[in-house]
């Protein structure tokens, strides 16, 4: 590894923080909701490696995070800061705030720090060219987390299969409650993510239509949420609008934000009664819900977002060292609900 640049604190942005989470007006309240850790994961160290041994002397990994104010990514960055003081590895923190374009910033910033290596956190597909442009230029190997970028070693969801375990489960429920009688489908997506994450939605209409014969593709109501609480609550009531006759309505979700974001609709509809909601990623604001025994609110598919670092620390260091990387690594997928939410998360709803 070559020698690095001493850095200058006049390249420093506000958010640009080593190990001690987010500055700035961007920086998420203490106040707010934080995702409590998987039961043994909170201390212990990763019990992963690295196939290639040891970080080099100096290992800077810089992080990208997709925005601070979400739950999942909050978690994401716990994890990658506790497997990087396990593995000797200086981990610089920075936030996209959900905007590409404030991306393209934190890139330039990241790259004057004098990064050995990249994770990018971010989801619009648009401008992902624009940013391996920079890293390439740098020569930095680059990690994707849930968005594929061209240059990027892809790490993240199985997106077709967490959608199935969503769509399983919404059928599950329809049959239960409605003798699998259902009038309409509501898929909450994100299309400024691109295909891959569109996977979820694709296999959690692919499973759902496989258990209740009678959902057929008219009853399917594709709507943009765009992957927010607020988006997704003004998508939902537009929706809710449209099926005033409905009696049965299934949703599935991109994530947990636009799947609160669609109860909230349904709650001030006052129509939770005809609603069965799937979110994905089992993060705060899901279990929460879990946890209260929203009915309409059926359950999550995990992703465990803060054991991300558990693998993602690891693999940085085999780039560093050299080693030819996997074009993906995928994370585990389980559905959490009331009947078993104690099990991952002990204590939660206590």
């Amino acid at each position: 590894m070559t020698g690095k640049r001493r850095f200058q604190p006049r390249l420093a942005l506000a958010i640009l923080v080593m190990l001690t989470g987010f500055a700035g007006a961007t920086a998420p309240s203490t106040s707010a909701l934080q995702s409590s850790p998987v039961a043994g994961t909170d201390v212990a160290c990763p019990t992963a490696t690295p196939v290639s041994g040891a970080a080099p002397e100096g290992l800077t990994v810089g992080y990208a995070g997709l925005s601070g104010e979400f739950p999942f990514v909050q978690d994401v960055n716990g994890g990658l800061e506790r497997a990087a003081g396990c593995f000797g590895v200086e981990l610089l923190i920075a936030d996209n705030e959900y905007d590409p374009q404030k991306a393209l910033e934190v890139a330039d910033n990241l790259i004057t720090r004098d990064i050995d290596v990249a994770i990018e956190f971010q989801t619009d597909v648009g401008v992902a060219p624009a940013l391996c442009n920079k890293f390439e230029a740098a020569e930095i190997p680059v990690i994707a987390i849930d968005i594929p970028h061209p240059c990027a070693v892809f790490f993240g969801a199985n997106n077709l299969e967490a959608g199935r375990i969503g769509g399983e489960n919404l059928a599950r429920v329809a049959n239960e409650r409605w003798g699998g009688e259902v009038d309409a489908l509501v898929a909450l997506e994100l299309p400024q993510s691109g295909e891959l994450p569109q996977q979820r939605i694709d296999g959690a209409i692919e499973a759902a239509q496989a258990g209740l014969p009678n959902l057929t593709d008219d009853k399917i109501v594709r709507v943009d949420g765009k992957g927010s609480l607020e988006g997704s609550l003004t998508a939902m009531q537009d929706a809710l609008t449209r099926l005033s006759d409905a009696d049965q309505i299934l949703v599935t979700a991109i994530n947990d934000p636009s799947a609160v974001g669609a109860l909230r609709a349904v709650e001030q509809a006052d129509r939770l009664d005809q609603v069965a909601i799937a979110g994905q990623n089992a993060t705060i604001e899901a279990r929460d819900e879990i946890c209260k025994g929203t009915t309409a609110f059926i359950g999550s598919v995990a992703y465990f977002p803060d054991r991300y670092g558990d693998k993602l620390i690891p693999l940085a260091i085999d780039l560093a060292n050299g080693v030819e990387p996997p074009e993906a690594v995928y994370i585990d997928h389980l559905w959490v609900d009331s009947t078993n939410i104690d099990e991952f998360y002990p204590g939660e709803c206590g």
